[in-house]
């Protein structure tokens, strides 16, 4: 992952993976487009759906439920 769009995105990052960067370094997280959305709605539906198929919510990934 690059410094300066760490240092632009870290505070919107869950405190988990702010950590694990701290502790494993910028040079062994990835930042990659897997998609795209004409608009708001779909974006979140598919955010959705790639969480589920990832299964990438916390613990075993960076991803916060929903409240």
């Amino acid at each position: 992952m690059d410094k300066e769009l760490y240092e632009k995105i870290k505070n919107d990052l869950p405190e988990q993976l702010r950590q694990d960067i701290e502790k494993f370094g910028l040079e062994n997280f990835d930042i990659e487009i897997v998609d795209s959305a004409s608009n708001q709605e779909e974006l979140n539906r598919k955010q959705k759906e790639y969480i589920k198929k990832e299964k990438s919510l916390e613990p075993q990934g960076y991803n916060l439920p929903e409240d």
